[in-house]
């Protein structure tokens, strides 16, 4: 007899039980702190011409642990996009740690040294913004196709469970979101400098951070309870067994954008434009894709949990199922028996 854990291993759209789960989101988290501190690294070094080896080997292990945790985030998506994955992280690293090394190479040259690298130092600056944008909406794509894919059913939560849970991640995409929204209308109202929230960047940061791990909780719920049962579905019986495609779209969304906003938020909170990225342009335009995702995938996630008017009518229905089966027997005991 073929089990549910044997179906499930052959399945190709079940996903990720709860430990790589686990792995899956430490790994992201990493990768946002390694892309950060290399950001934020390169950013001071080019402002203050620092030319010491010390620093540069520091972004050089940063870059390197950041690919690392991009691929250990897409390890589990299918053979072919997964192949493809890596090529294309491997190659953002190694542009990332050319430009790195060659910067280097070109504090320590004299003038006319300096101006033979130029052209390629400005490729390398050129390339190196399409990986600032790119690596970013690479990986987050690829954290929101490993987490639709459906949980093995052994691994899929109850309906309480998953209404619970549900509750705390639209409260924290909700709160996210305000917390953006809140201090961009503080800044766009107020003109004075005492509201002028001189920590609001670090508190964008912030809630660009939350925002993002609630989303792929969010996002992680609905896969769940499209994993359940077909006789007890949460969120409704799915025609084609895979997690809804809107809902992958605005959890890629909030992530892209939530990873981009965290960015830029965390090197102007220290004092520094971004300049390696999208500047104030890719600031707003991450700002509002943050904010509208995080809403709609909120109001998305709600209707993933079960009412209480539904769990209430499958009771009923369970116990009065259970008092027919009840007077069928007491009349079978009391039919009399014939000779």
């Amino acid at each position: 007899m073929t089990t549910a854990s044997n179906t499930d291993s052959h399945n190709p759209r079940i996903g990720l039980d709860a430990r790589k789960m686990a792995i899956t989101a430490v790994a992201a988290v990493v990768f946002l702190v390694t892309c950060i501190a290399a950001e934020l690294l390169e950013t001071m070094a080019q402002d203050t011409f620092v030319s010491s080896p010390g620093p540069s080997l520091l972004h050089l292990a940063l870059i390197a642990v950041s690919g690392a945790a991009a691929i250990t985030v897409g390890r589990d998506l299918r053979p072919i996009p997964r192949s493809v994955f890596i090529v294309v992280t491997v190659v953002l690293c190694a542009i990332a740690l050319l430009k790195s090394i060659f910067t280097i190479d070109a504090f320590g040259t004299d003038t006319e040294g300096l101006a033979d690298a130029s052209m390629l130092l400005s490729v390398l600056d050129i390339l190196n913004l399409i990986v600032a944008v790119a690596f970013p909406l690479v990986v987050a794509l690829s954290l929101a196709a490993v987490t639709a894919r459906l949980v093995p059913i052994a691994e899929a939560a109850a309906p309480t469970a998953i209404r619970r849970r549900s509750c705390t991640a639209v409260t924290g995409l909700f709160v996210a979101a305000g917390t953006v929204v809140l201090v961009w209308l503080l800044r766009t109202m107020f003109v004075d400098a005492m509201f002028r929230f001189e920590y609001g960047d670090a508190v964008n940061a912030l809630g660009a951070a939350v925002g993002l791990v609630s989303a792929v909780a969010a996002l992680r719920i609905i896969a769940e309870s499209r994993s359940l049962p077909a006789d007890e579905p949460a969120l409704g019986s799915s025609s084609s067994g895979t997690t809804p495609r809107s809902a992958r779209t605005l959890a890629f969304v909030v992530v892209a954008c939530g990873l981009l906003l965290c960015l830029e938020s965390t090197l102007l909170a220290v004092g520094y434009p971004p300049v390696s990225s999208l500047g104030h342009t890719g600031w707003v335009v991450s700002m509002f894709g943050f904010v509208l995702g995080s809403l709609v995938l909120a109001v998305r996630t709600l209707n993933c949990a079960p009412t209480h008017d539904t769990q209430t009518r499958d009771e009923e229905s369970a116990l009065s199922g259970d008092e027919e089966s009840d007077k069928s027997h007491d009349r079978a005991i009391r039919r009399p028996a014939h000779d």
